[in-house]
């Protein structure tokens, strides 16, 4: 009879050094690293998420946005997690800015929840960055974070982050 491994559920700060040593070296843009990925974080357990869906939102751009893989994160924190933060990463091979969108979030609707909860807390702390900041939302963007707040509301799911979602898209431009 062989052993079945007992894999533990990797915690918040297990996550948060995971994050330092992978951005360590790596420029990012204003309002993202490790304080967007802590800000979504936050705004996830405010509203109650577990602490699974808080560790995807520490983790959910750190493909994108520093040399670790979705193996990396897998080897790491499992392939449930890393199956989550794969779902939230945009492909790089889609040079269309509106095309890459669209299939990153048919990648975020076919995953379900948490994934929902994470995509819309990525937004709202961009949004409340860029509010406290006074940094510009593109146009673009913000019809990337309506579409995806309407593919959330189809689902019902995010209730509460989407009500938070559309009261800061209200601030930033009709839509």
């Amino acid at each position: 009879m062989s052993a079945i491994p007992i894999l533990r559920l990797r915690d918040r700060s297990e996550a948060i050094r995971f994050l330092i040593d992978a951005y360590d070296g790596v420029t990012v843009r204003r309002g993202k690293g490790l304080p967007h990925a802590q800000a979504v974080a936050d705004i996830l357990r405010a509203t109650g998420s577990d602490e699974r869906t808080q560790v995807v939102g520490l983790l959910h751009d750190v493909v994108e946005d520093t040399p670790r893989t979705v193996d990396e994160v897998r080897d790491d924190f499992g392939d449930d997690i890393a199956t989550m933060v794969a779902a939230l990463t945009e492909d790089a091979a889609i040079r269309h800015y509106a095309q890459r969108k669209r299939a990153l979030r048919g990648s975020i609707a076919a995953a379900g929840s948490p994934v929902v909860e994470v995509a819309i807390a990525d937004k709202i702390a961009t949004l409340r960055h860029a509010r406290l900041t006074g940094g510009p939302v593109t146009d673009r963007k913000l019809r990337h974070y309506r579409a995806t707040l309407q593919l959330a509301l189809a689902a019902g799911l995010a209730t509460a982050l989407c009500l938070q979602l559309e009261a800061l898209l209200g601030e930033f431009a009709p839509g």
